[in-house]
């Protein structure tokens, strides 16, 4: 019997309450050395696919590339297609740094994702730049250089994925992966002018993603076109049996039609009362068009709206700080494990992890040390108040209208306090924590920077969503 186990076996009677005297914790740690023993049989190897060739850094003018690779199997509804996937999701060959200086891993092995994305032929040239360890909106937390926005020199692109959203909008890619924690693929979609497709919660497998809040956590789709954005997201969604947690959930099947099926939308008025006025005029142009369509509309109010985005970050920074104390693990349903991605995560050099991500963490984890998970709860119960309200108001129509973003892309460096922060959030984090499907569409510009028009259906129907943004995207 060695001393640390004996000790392991004090802190965990200490954790749990029990009180063991030095002879009941000599019997434990015996114990304890020999489940140990029987576990390490279990073996930890990682899948190997074939691997990226030509993997290069990533070189383009926008820096939406992290890198540049080859990787295809030939012939498939996507073949036509250049793709790219976010840099939290792994790729063969292709080193994977999530947005920070401080990560350094090689993935022997493919995402669910990616797999089904080179299964149906797709052409994946890249992976994309974003916002470190996806913990911020704008695109400028990347540690391999801040990302342009193709769309409005001078503003930033949105993140965190940023590198997916400014490759489709400069034409490098037709479409990309990301994720999407509390907006973070509709917020580019909308300052990037692009389609951005968050689907329903679970929908779409996250083995070989890097999570940054598990409850929250969704990969998604920029595209150059509301039809792309459904072709592929209906390639990559379906369950899986290296994610335990889509087990259950239906293979969708698409549809885009030409004509509008819908009967009633819900314009949310919260949101619509908090974006600017230039932002309002264009959702209500969308409204107009939508109207003219055939579509009765509704002026609908969701009272726990604006109580949200700070619920979220509360759910949000907790969830992070514990992800990152145990390496990176998810325990109960997780999202499939990599023994060297949590090697990796174990040994991170934290003295290379940007300010931004350091702050979150200690922030993150001093509340959950400090509140015994508290706020974490009180946060809990905002999301179970807004998804009633959310269902609710679903249950009266078939979708729900409001700018994707409250203001147009701002200038790089003017996000810099937490209400700045919170705004860009605002009208996308309400509906992580109900796990709807949300879409933005773009529907003008406001001094020439995109606006972003979102639409919100019930979980498991994306088709109504993207046959509502088909209709703004043909009218544009």
């Amino acid at each position: 019997m060695t001393r640390d186990s004996a000790e392991a076996i004090r802190t965990a009677a200490d954790s749990y309450g029990i009180d063991l005297g030095d002879e009941a914790v000599d019997e434990y740690a015996a114990e304890l050395e020999a489940t140990s023993d029987l576990f390490e049989t279990l073996g930890a190897a990682d899948p190997d696919d074939e691997p990226a060739t030509d993997v290069r850094e990533g070189d383009d003018p926008h820096d939406a590339f992290r890198y540049t690779f080859s990787l295809s199997r030939g012939e498939g509804p996507l073949s036509e297609y250049r793709l790219g996937v976010k840099d939290n999701l792994a790729v063969a060959g292709v080193p994977m740094t999530c947005g920070s200086a401080a990560l350094s891993y090689t993935p022997t092995y493919h995402a669910t994702v990616v797999t089904r994305l080179l299964d149906a032929g797709g052409d994946l040239r890249a992976t994309t730049n974003m916002d470190e360890f996806a913990y911020f909106t704008t695109g400028e937390t990347c540690a391999h250089g801040p990302v342009e926005n193709p769309a409005a020199e001078g503003a930033v692109p949105g993140g965190s994925s940023s590198g997916s959203g400014a490759a489709v909008a400069a034409g490098t890619l037709d479409a990309a992966l990301g994720s999407d924690t509390g907006g973070s693929v509709r917020i580019p979609a909308s300052y990037c002018g692009v389609v951005g497709l968050k689907p329903t919660h679970r929908s779409v497998p996250r083995f070989g993603f890097v999570d940054l809040a598990p409850s929250l956590d969704h990969v998604g789709v920029l595209a150059e076109s509301v039809a792309l954005a459904g072709a592929v997201f209906e390639t990559i969604a379906g369950p899986d049996r290296r994610d335990p947690s889509t087990l259950g959930m239906p293979t969708p099947e698409v549809s885009v039609p030409d004509v509008v099926d819908t009967d009633r939308i819900g314009v949310v008025e919260e949101a619509m009362a908090s974006a600017d006025d230039a932002v309002e005029a264009r959702i209500d142009a969308v409204v107009e068009t939508l109207t003219d369509a055939g579509v009765v509309v509704d002026r609908i109010s969701l009272p726990t709206f604006e109580a949200t985005p700070l619920a979220l970050l509360a759910t949000a920074s907790v969830e992070f700080a514990r992800l990152l104390a145990d390496d990176g693990q998810v325990y109960g349903t997780g999202t499939g494990y990599s023994e060297g991605l949590r090697a990796a995560l174990a040994d991170l050099p934290m003295d290379r992890v940007g300010e931004n991500v350091s702050d979150q963490l200690l922030v993150g984890g001093g509340l959950l040390e400090s509140s015994g998970g508290r706020h974490y709860v009180a946060a809990q119960r905002v999301r179970e108040a807004f998804t009633r309200e959310v269902d609710e108001a679903l249950a009266a129509c078939d979708a729900l209208v409001l700018p994707t973003t409250p203001t147009t892309a701002p200038d790089f460096g003017s996000v810099t306090d937490d209400e700045a922060f919170v705004r860009t959030i605002s009208h996308t984090a309400p509906f992580n924590f109900t796990g709807n499907p949300a879409l933005s569409v773009p529907c003008g510009t406001v001094d020439g920077r995109p606006v972003g028009c979102q639409f919100v259906t019930d979980r498991g129907d994306e088709s109504t969503a993207l046959a509502l943004g088909a209709v703004v995207e043909r009218s544009s």
